[in-house]
This record gives C-alpha cells, structure tokens and sequence, in this order.
C-alpha cells in the first residue's frame, strides 16, 4: 500500500518561450504508516507534486499511482492547501464538514459523532462550528481545515505548510496529532521549517529545481547535508551540532530535539 512516483515529469506552458520544467524524472515511493517530509526552496516543485499527488493535475510524463490506481481526489488522497481560505465555501464551519461526509453516505448521527470527536483530537471548541469560516482567525481556521480533511478519513494525507499562522501551542498540537495518527495512513509533510520536518518525518526528499536532491531517511538526509556542506538543508538545532563536530566536539549529529542535542554536549563535555 504506498503511492508510486515513476519518472514524473510535469512542464507549465509547454511549446511557448515560456516553458518551464516544474518536475524532471521525479522517482519516490510513499508507504503507508510513515511520515514522507518533502523539502525544497521557493520554485523547486513541492507543491506541484503536492497537487499531482491529490489527483489535481496531469502530469506531461510519467506515472503516479496511489494503491496501484491513479490519483481520484477525495477518494484516498486528502491535502491541506497553503492557503486555507480556499477550503471553504458553506455558510458555516459545521455544512463545510458535513458536506463530505453527507457524501460518503454516513447517517447525520455519524456525522456528528465524527466532526466533534475530530475537533476534539486537534483541541477545538465545538462552539466555532456555528461560525462562518471566513469568521476564524487565520490560525484557527487553518487548523478548522485540517480537521475537515481528517473526517475524510484519507489513506493518504498531504499537508502542505500545515503550521503556518499558528501559534507555538498550536503548532505543537498538530505535530502531535499528525505523530498520532501516522501509524494508519501516510502523510506527506511540505514545510519550509526545516526542524519541523526533521522532528515529525521518517523519510524525506529534497527537491531542486524539480528533480530530486537526496531521498531517504531522516537520520540519512542530515549525514547527506553535512557531507554535501549544505548549511542550508539543515535545522538551525543541526547546524548547531554540526558547527561543534567541525570544532572538535565528539557529538551525534542527528538530533531532532533540543533535549537531544542538549545531552550530546553533556556527554560530549563529559568526556572531554
């Protein structure tokens, strides 16, 4: 069960002087149960495979198939757009829910009973489900988004910058809902937070200029980015370590916590 990306390759006005390689030969495999962080700067192609991904799109070459199928939007693939606002379009929080799943055929008691519990997960007031959408601050409504995607109950889930406008508490909350809930489905996590992405995923790939840098595990990508002197593929927290192995410090370079990194300089000094 995993989401297959074979030489995927996608251009934007092709045949104009304009054209443009948005994804060149992209090759990934997404399994189930795991967190997939996908990397890359501004233009290196992250949310237009995103959106090839969700089934928004055809790509010029190559193939994806999702369970051995192609991409079928709010079949099995569920995404959180940058820009929640476009999420909406009911009068209220609570139709904007209710009309997904209406459509999957469960009863309006299974409504219910799925919409609370979902906002109870990420820590919502079931009060703001008689607001209209457009009455949520940015922060809540992103996180009123994320869980309109969740009721959807996707075997895929893409999250594309989930934490921006959030707070730090909120943004604390999602990571850990998104660690809690990743044994079941897969989720591709998108984000510029470098030490987001490192804390939350299992694998990841770096993307540039639409082909793909590095893809592997977490703890393979961090030794790839000191090997390759790539200060700027690193957290801030690993640039940290880094900096003291090339001083002489005797610490692990793959961390994914201040409390890790912490105890490496500890043991480090220790032995020193």
């Amino acid at each position: 069960m995993s989401i297959e990306i074979r030489q995927l390759t996608h251009i934007y006005d092709a045949g104009t002087p304009w054209e443009t390689i948005a994804l060149d030969r992209i090759d990934l495999t997404i399994s189930k149960g795991t967190v997939f962080g996908l990397v890359g700067g501004i233009g290196s192609g992250k949310s237009t495979l995103a959106s090839l991904m969700a089934g928004l799109g055809t790509p010029a070459h190559g193939s994806i198939t999702i369970d051995g199928e192609p991409p079928n939007p709010g079949r099995n693939v569920g995404i959180l757009f940058q820009q929640p606002e476009d999420f909406f379009f009911e009068k209220t929080l609570f139709e904007d829910m209710a009309s997904g799943l209406l459509h999957l055929g469960l009863t309006e008691e299974e409504v219910h009973k799925r919409i609370h519990s979902t906002l109870d997960l990420l820590g919502l007031d079931h009060q703001i489900l008689d607001r209209s959408p457009f009455h949520l601050n940015r922060g809540t409504l992103r996180l009123a988004a994320f869980a309109t995607v969740l009721t959807m109950r996707p075997g895929y889930l893409i999250l594309d910058e989930p934490t921006a406008s959030l707070d730090p508490k909120s943004r604390k909350r999602l990571v850990e809902v998104i660690k809690r809930i990743s044994g079941d489905i897969a989720i591709i996590y998108i984000s510029h937070r470098l030490q987001e992405v490192v804390a939350v995923s299992e694998y990841l790939a770096v993307l540039e200029q639409g082909k793909v840098a590095f893809t592997g595990t977490v703890h393979g990508y961090l030794d790839w980015a000191a090997w390759q002197d790539a200060c700027e593929y690193l957290p801030v927290l690993n640039q940290v370590m880094y900096g003291l192995q090339r001083m002489g410090f005797d610490v692990d370079l793959n961390v994914v916590c201040l409390e890790d990194a912490v105890e490496q300089i500890r043991l480090s000094l220790e032995r020193t």
